[in-house]
């Protein structure tokens, strides 16, 4: 799954930039833009975090139950992050 998500991102990325362009002078000084920005780039490390690191043992996981502590909470750091993303996604359509 994990090469999905970041195809996944990626299309993320490219279709924001192009609504992005759109209106950037109104986007770019939204405090909710700039914090759905800061989610992302947190989301963003910790997936570079999680795959560098807990992600690096995954064949062990199989003989282990549950998964290690990190891994859990990388993956609850993820949902944390990207569900405050999309609260402040949505928000900016109410504030432009």
């Amino acid at each position: 799954m994990l090469p999905y998500t970041w195809v996944a991102f990626a299309g993320a990325v490219i279709t924001g930039t192009v609504m992005f362009v759109s209106k950037a002078q109104v986007y770019w000084h939204n405090p909710q833009f700039q914090l759905k920005f800061l989610f992302m780039a947190l989301a963003a490390a910790n997936m570079l975090v999680f795959h560098f690191g807990a992600f690096r043992r995954v064949a062990d996981w199989d003989d282990v139950l549950p998964p290690p502590p990190a891994a859990r909470l990388a993956g609850a750091l993820s949902l944390s992050l990207w569900i405050v993303v999309v609260f402040f996604g949505r928000w900016i359509g109410f504030t432009t």
